[in-house]
């Protein structure tokens, strides 16, 4: 690929890092740790922990609160924070999923943007179940219910049913990120005492544009400098 040799050069690159480099997927590992892709991540309710559902280690990171299950339950929070702000580039959760064999049928959970103007977003996705084999899931931004459904993974045994979510805040530089459970008044065959858990798989992270562009002038620079030797 030939680079422009005007100020394009500082345009494309930073196109690429937008789409490429500039993308950090922080893993259930990671936010287990305290500190991944610049972010910093606490609990409410419990400690930090990650769970290994049939065979499968680090399938999601949730609280080690009431429940013990290192899932995000009612009372319990996750919270990714950033003094400099980031970009949600899209998350994705397990286990949000539902059915008979699991006692409820409604699994509702809350994503809370602060922003570092002071303003707020929310976002909630709820699966409710209708028929076996179930796999889409409602989103409501700010209380409008007319986003289209997000397609997620079956729950199948030895699966942690991931639901992708992308950039639903957009590019405003968010502050403090947190997930939350809510409670539902529909409950399934069984006793609504597993309902509304789920966990984080992974939280894809985008720089705050200043420290995009610094890097993107450092490499402009590089390539002006390699052209001129």
């Amino acid at each position: 690929m030939r680079i422009p040799t005007n100020g394009l050069a500082l345009a494309l690159s930073m196109g690429m890092l937008s789409v490429g480099a500039s993308a950090t997927v922080i893993t259930a590992t990671d936010i287990a740790s305290g500190y991944g892709g610049g972010l910093t991540f606490s609990a409410t309710g419990g400690e930090l922990g990650t769970k290994t559902e049939h065979g499968i280690t680090a399938a999601g990171v949730g609280v080690a609160g009431d429940s013990g299950t290192n899932e995000i339950g009612l009372r319990e929070s996750l919270t990714a924070s950033s003094s400099s702000g980031f970009v949600l580039g899209g998350f994705s959760l397990a286990f949000l999923y539902d059915g008979p064999e699991f006692g409820d049928v409604e699994e509702i959970a809350r994503i809370t943007a602060t922003f570092l103007d002071g303003s707020s977003s929310v976002a909630v996705l709820k699966n409710v179940y209708l028929n076996p084999g179930d796999d889409f899931v409602s989103l409501t931004i700010d209380g409008d219910s007319s986003m289209p459904p997000l397609a997620a993974s079956t729950a199948v045994f030895g699966s942690p049913g991931t639901v992708d979510v992308g950039a639903i805040f957009g590019k405003n530089l968010i502050g403090s990120l947190t997930f939350d459970a809510l409670y539902s008044n529909t409950c399934g065959t069984g006793k609504c005492n597993n309902q509304s858990d789920f966990s984080i798989f992974q939280i894809i992270s985008v720089p705050e544009p200043a420290s995009l562009a610094l890097f993107a002038l450092g490499l402009g620079g590089l390539l002006t400098f390699r052209r001129r030797r």
